[in-house]
């Protein structure tokens, strides 16, 4: 019987951050989802690990990749659920009924269901409404979206020359097509691992560089409008940070950021 979803963890060498996000995986009172591993050829105890868990996991491999989403696209090849969620070594879901609660909301509905982010300390909220601007500014929650799996059948997989940020393209990509449902649930689905290397200043220049290639390509002409208003605004909001009543905003919304993730 297919089911509801399928969750795909890739890993290479970290099998620290992949024994969380098993356990955090095969502990949810939800269990009606198939668990795929893709390893990229691990040479520490990876392997190991995944043996002494194999009666929980559906699928798994080990060898040699070109990447992260080379290895994603290989566990988008062997799903088999009406959704896919991408729960990367290190990741782990908020709790033993993230997925439930996730799941039995009113708003889980449509094509890209997205949630929110928990960090170690604070968390992200996302808007319900999205927008061109959003895409340039942010992207979405890759670790807290339900995917169905026939936007993959139809708009293909993730573009695999980008090397860090092809999950943006394939939401901008979705989004510009003007055929799926997004649908933001107020939840924060994932605890996301603030190390990962779409986050490390090492490989911020080459981030950077694929973000620009990406809405060249995907916004053209339009991009310069989009970075001139981003000027724009950025000047206007430094100027307003600056102010005594700015300050003591920005110290009050912190505190409530805080407040809302424990």
């Amino acid at each position: 019987m297919k089911p509801l979803l399928s969750i795909i963890t890739i890993n290479y060498n970290d099998v620290n951050g992949l024994e969380k996000t098993i356990n955090s995986v095969i502990n949810q009172t939800f269990q009606d989802f198939e668990y795929i591993i893709i390893d990229g050829g691990s040479s520490d105890k990876s392997i190991e690990l995944i043996h002494s868990n194999i009666d929980r996991i559906n699928y798994w491999v080990s060898e040699k990749d070109s990447g992260v989403f080379n290895a994603m696209n290989k566990g988008i090849k062997v799903a088999n659920g009406t959704y896919l969620l991408f729960l990367n070594g290190g990741d782990v879901l908020n709790g033993d009924s993230a997925l439930q609660d996730f799941i039995s909301s009113p708003d889980f509905e449509g094509d890209i269901i997205y949630g929110d982010y928990k960090f170690d300390i604070g968390g992200k909220v996302y808007p319900d409404i999205l927008t061109p601007l959003f895409f340039i500014k942010s992207s979405l929650p890759h670790q807290s979206t339900f995917f169905k799996s026939h936007v993959f059948d139809e708009m293909g997989y993730y573009d695999e020359s980008y090397k860090i940020v092809a999950d943006r393209a394939f939401y901008i990509k979705c989004f510009l097509r003007d055929k799926y449902k997004f649908k933001h649930i107020n939840y924060p689905l994932s605890i996301f691992d603030l190390s990962g290397m779409s986050n490390h200043l090492n490989f911020k220049e080459k981030k950077d560089a694929e973000d620009e290639r990406i809405f060249n390509e995907y916004f053209g002409l339009f991009y310069q409008d989009y970075k001139h208003m981003l000027a724009l605004q950025s000047q206007l909001n430094y100027e307003k940070r600056q102010t005594v009543k700015g300050i003591w905003k920005r110290i009050i919304n912190k505190i409530k950021l805080v407040c809302q993730f424990q």
